[in-house]
């Protein structure tokens, strides 16, 4: 006796979460540094954390990461 399946594929649609602040963190992209910041809702603190790695080491690059909540909601 064989099966068989049958796939059904349903459109989705994928949003910000309104409401929800974005979540930053900063990380030291100088090679062999490794520091990074909190993560935390407000840009200006981890960016103070930056600004304050940069003056205690020179380091002078940094990567920026922004991480926004989602809602995946089937359409139809």
């Amino acid at each position: 006796m064989s099966r068989r399946a049958v796939f059904r594929f349903v459109r989705h649609t994928m949003r910000r979460v309104e409401g929800v602040a974005p979540v930053c963190e900063v990380f030291c992209a100088e090679p062999g540094c490794g520091e990074r910041s909190s993560a935390g809702a407000e840009a200006g603190v981890v960016e103070e954390w930056a600004l304050r790695h940069a003056g205690r080491t020179g380091h002078g690059e940094y990567r920026r990461v922004f991480t926004d909540r989602a809602r995946v909601t089937r359409e139809g």
